[in-house]
């Protein structure tokens, strides 16, 4: 229940009550908010990593082989 306290709080998903039967729906446009907000982010570090990769294997390359 604290999760989904959270998700209604943050407005995610909506509760209805009917009797002692809870209803819980996804409210599907915040979560396309984040996930246009994610992708930004997504671009920007998945280049920023992949530059990381590449120059932490070159080094890798290098030390292998001065200890040759």
């Amino acid at each position: 229940m604290k999760h989904l306290n959270v998700l209604a709080y943050a407005g995610i998903v909506r509760r209805s009550k009917a009797g002692r039967t809870v209803t819980v729906r996804l409210r599907p446009q915040p979560m396309r908010e984040a996930m246009d907000w994610l992708r930004r982010y997504e671009r920007f570090w998945s280049g920023s990593l992949d530059r990381l990769a590449t120059y932490a294997e070159s080094k890798e390359v290098e030390a292998s082989r001065k200890r040759r």
